[in-house]
C-alpha cells in the first residue's frame, strides 16, 4: 500500500492524525510506504493508493470543529484500501 500524509506538523491536532495512520498500520500489520509532507494547510489530506480523503468542506472550520478526516473516516478508508491486491 502507498499512502501519502499531508499535514501541518505545527498542529497538534494533525500530528494526531498523522500518528493514528502509523498506529492504525502497526495494529493491524499492514505493511505501506508512507510519504509525509508538511504543509500549512487547516486539515490533513491523506492519499492510499492514489485515493485521496480530504476536507472538503466550503467553509473553513473553526478550531473547536471536529477535523476531517477524522480517525473514524482514515481507519474506514485504509480498511477499503489495505486487502486489495
Amino acid at each position: 500500500m502507498e499512502i501519502g500524509l499531508i499535514y501541518s506538523k505545527s498542529d497538534p491536532r494533525q500530528a494526531h492524525a498523522r500518528n493514528f495512520v502509523y498506529r492504525y498500520l502497526a495494529e493491524h500489520g499492514v505493511l505501506a510506504e508512507v510519504v509525509e509532507e508538511d504543509q500549512p494547510v487547516k486539515s490533513p489530506t491523506l492519499i492510499i493508493n492514489g485515493y485521496t480523503l480530504m476536507d472538503m468542506r466550503q467553509q473553513q472550520r473553526d478550531s473547536d470543529a471536529p477535523m476531517f478526516p477524522g480517525p473514524e473516516d482514515m481507519a474506514r478508508a485504509l480498511e477499503q484500501h489495505a486487502w486489495r491486491p
